[in-house]
């Protein structure tokens, strides 16, 4: 059995096995050209792999303790936009491998934290791995960890004090727009509630355009008191600034103010 912690990065260790296997074969495919010199067409699919799998690699160096510890960083940041407090409910729509949900539960030491994942098979997270991680952190009288969608989150109107998400609401699948991710979760948050939620909130890919996004934030009943790109908040060296990594992640705080 585990003695410590263990938090996975936010990468999926698949895609980067994936890219670095189909390199490899490119790399060895051109290296029949001696052969036809058709084979150095290998090289082409090889550097785009190649290139892929180093960002991958790196990325997921930086997210870790020796590359810079962002991921570390990144939850700290979530906490602190929070707001300090000893008590109340606090919602964690994603929870992946529990590091936020025990570091809410620390910050809150008279309040309990709910956790939901749907921890799909292309992650190497799960609900045992994350109430490990919260028995081993000594929280785990005050936190819940349950399989839920970010589409239907299966709470009552206003349940919670507390609502946060981190690069989540993009990766939900079964919703019309990533924004109905936005609005279920400020759904469960009570009037008055505060809300932190991080996300590729910049990608036009996600997001139509950051005004169609307050739009459905303010029709959910909620205010909006910052909304601002991750690297305002912190130095996010390469490759974490490249689009396809945190490049578009914004950070949106604000309280619900209406049913």
């Amino acid at each position: 059995m585990a003695h410590r912690p263990r938090y996975r990065t936010w990468i999926r260790s698949t895609r980067l096995a994936v890219f670095a296997a189909v390199s490899g074969v490119c790399l060895a495919g051109s290296a029949l050209a001696p052969l036809s010199p058709w084979f150095l067409l290998f090289l082409v699919p090889f550097a785009v792999s190649g290139y892929i799998a180093t960002i991958l690699a790196l990325t997921i160096h930086r997210f870790a303790p020796r590359g810079g510890d962002f991921q570390r960083r990144i939850h700290d940041l979530i906490v602190t936009r929070a707001g300090p407090a000893t008590s109340g409910t606090t919602l964690d729509v994603g929870c992946g491998s529990g590091s936020l949900v025990v570091k809410l539960a620390k910050a809150t030491p008279d309040g309990t934290v709910t956790g939901v994942d749907s921890w799909g098979r292309d992650w190497a997270y799960s609900k045992q791995l994350c109430e490990d991680n919260a028995r081993l952190e000594g929280v785990s009288a005050r936190t819940t960890f349950l399989e839920r969608s970010g589409a239907a989150l299966g709470f009552a109107d206003g349940s919670f004090d507390t609502v946060v998400s981190c690069l989540t609401f993009h990766e939900i699948g079964d919703v019309e727009r990533k924004s109905d991710g936005v609005v279920e979760a400020l759904r469960v948050l009570r009037p008055g509630g505060r809300y932190v939620f991080l996300d590729l909130f910049g990608d036009p890919a996600c997001y139509p355009s950051a005004d169609h996004l307050r739009e459905r934030i303010r029709g959910a009943g909620a205010s909006i008191a910052e909304f601002e790109s991750l690297a305002g908040f912190l130095p996010l060296p390469f490759p974490l600034r490249h689009p396809k990594v945190l490049g578009h992640a914004v950070l949106i705080v604000g309280r619900k103010t209406g049913p």
